[in-house]
């Protein structure tokens, strides 16, 4: 029988910030999204004030105001960093590990003894290397494993093991509504509620076949779980990625060509950088462009353009060009634009690319000047190396006033000690 652990940074973005600025510890602390626009982290103590996930910061800004909460900017350079450290540090525990969100994993755990002391031990570890708290769970399928990381959560040791399947599982499964069972979600979960099902305990108790019905074969599969049959596999390598997209909404509205192709040029360098990060090329790119649409006065002028491409590409010079021309035919005189992006459509393995007899771009020079410019980037900070286009405007940059330094990727943003 396997044994799966599912460990959860808790309160992550939040933790994050307490790890290089101690005033935050014990204070209630909320993390915004993208142009400070809303809450997408909170700590405890927000929760108690009541802070509400997804509550727009004008609504929540008195509580900053009288001094009682701490809103800081989305700062995913250093949440990104931090997560790798703790996933590197978590892989020396399992047989393997899958990587499931930025700050959650599973390990497989099968054959261990005791492993309730080995989450112990991963525990400390990540705490100490990291600054990072954790909970985990532990059961002998994901779903269950999953399931016990949010009962940990409320554990002083911050490990909560499954029992055996039988009255005592029955017991914990009873405890937990269906909604807090990974897979089920707001709709399923009243649809459900319809049948009288309200726990995790009435569900793993539903006919297999009723559900498979309804829901398909992922809907029976939670059943299973929840009786201890494992269904899911760790996923050590994930499935290549189809697309990939890459928008931001605009501090202020762009009103200019000029802050519209500086912006998707933007976009379209990150893009690229992750394509090749995948060792894949696009085949396709779309650019799109959104008005406010809060804005009552705001001329209509969104729009989306697309680019095939005769050889699928990951060359920056190549998709620039593609959305240099789409930001080009979608720019209208008098248009204010909020939000812009790009697509990245039909990846493919850089290896078993299609070539055409007539292409007239030289790609094994491109693809050496694009492995320089990544090298060079990874090193020494994203856009060290950039297009001359992204340069043009700063003025779309998203918000981020209460942004804290990237403590751990840049090195005039170190943390000083006095």
């Amino acid at each position: 029988m396997p044994t799966f652990a599912l460990i959860d940074c808790n309160q992550f973005y939040v933790s994050c910030e307490r790890v290089f600025q101690l005033h935050l510890r014990g204070r209630a602390v909320v993390v915004l999204s993208n142009n400070d626009g809303c809450v997408v982290a909170r700590s405890k103590e927000a929760k108690a004030l009541p802070i509400a996930m997804g509550a727009p910061f004008f609504q929540i800004r008195h509580h900053v105001d009288a001094g009682r909460l701490v809103a800081m900017s989305s700062n995913y350079t250093l949440y990104g960093d931090i997560s790798n450290r703790v996933m590197i540090t978590l892989a020396e525990f399992g047989r393997a590990q899958e990587i499931y969100s930025i700050d959650e994993c599973f390990l497989d755990f099968t054959g261990d003894l005791e492993p309730g002391r080995t989450a112990a031990m991963a525990r400390a570890r990540v705490l100490k290397y990291t600054g990072i708290p954790t909970s985990v769970g532990i059961g002998p399928t994901k779903t269950l494993a999953k399931l016990a990381s949010d009962l940990a959560k409320d554990r002083p040791d911050g490990v909560f093991e499954c029992p055996p399947v039988g009255p005592a599982l029955a017991d914990v499964l009873a405890r937990v509504p269906v909604g807090d069972v990974w897979g089920i979600g707001p709709r399923i979960r009243e649809q459900l509620g319809q049948w009288g099902v309200r726990t995790a305990l009435d569900l793993a108790r539903l006919n297999v076949h009723t559900m498979r019905e309804r829901y398909g074969v992922t809907g029976a599969r939670v059943i299973e779980e929840l009786r201890g049959v494992p269904c899911l596999s760790l996923e050590e390598h994930p499935e290549p990625k189809q697309t990939i997209t890459c928008s931001r909404s605009f501090s202020e509205q762009a009103t200019t060509l000029e802050e519209l192709r500086a912006a998707v040029a933007t976009f379209v360098e990150r893009g690229a950088e992750k394509v090749r990060a995948g060792r894949q090329c696009a085949s396709a790119l779309i650019t799109f462009v959104e008005r406010n649409r809060f804005d009552p006065d705001s001329p209509r002028c969104d729009g989306s353009y697309t680019v095939n491409f005769q050889v699928p590409t990951n060359l920056n010079s190549e998709l620039m060009q593609a959305a240099d021309v789409s930001v080009r035919r979608l720019w209208r005189p008098g248009g204010r634009w909020k939000k812009a992006g790009v697509l990245l459509l039909g990846l493919c393995d850089q290896r078993h690319q299609q070539q055409s007899f007539l292409d007239p771009v030289d790609r094994e020079r491109g693809s050496a000047l694009m492995a320089v410019l990544d090298v060079v980037n990874h090193k020494h900070g994203r856009q060290v190396l950039r297009s001359g286009t992204t340069g043009l405007s700063a003025k779309w940059h998203p918000l981020a006033e209460r942004c804290s330094p990237r403590f751990t990727t840049r090195w005039d943003e170190l943390p000083v000690v006095h």
